[in-house]
């Protein structure tokens, strides 16, 4: 089913405006991540994994930052493990 919904050219312009805003908005948060460094909960979220492929994918040489018995992951090495990956 489709619906057709006309508007006015203020409201077409009104509705660009909010979503350029919207979209400037959520890109200035992504930029501003101030780090880069996820624990196993952000890194399993970050690559839509179970905690258990994660640990998988470590004994097959993802890469991981220690510090005493903290784990880190840093976003840029994973991405470009993943990339000598593919085929």
């Amino acid at each position: 089913m489709n619906v057709l919904v006309e508007l006015l050219p203020e409201q077409e312009e009104q509705i660009r405006k909010q979503i350029q805003e919207i979209l400037i908005s959520e890109l200035e948060k992504l930029s501003n991540t101030t780090t880069c460094y996820m624990n196993k909960k952000q890194t399993c979220t970050y690559l839509n994994i179970s905690n258990n492929t994660l640990d998988n994918w470590i004994q097959q040489g993802l890469p991981v930052i220690r510090i005493g018995n903290s784990v880190r992951f840093d976003r840029k090495t994973i991405d470009k493990w993943l990339s000598t990956l593919e085929k």
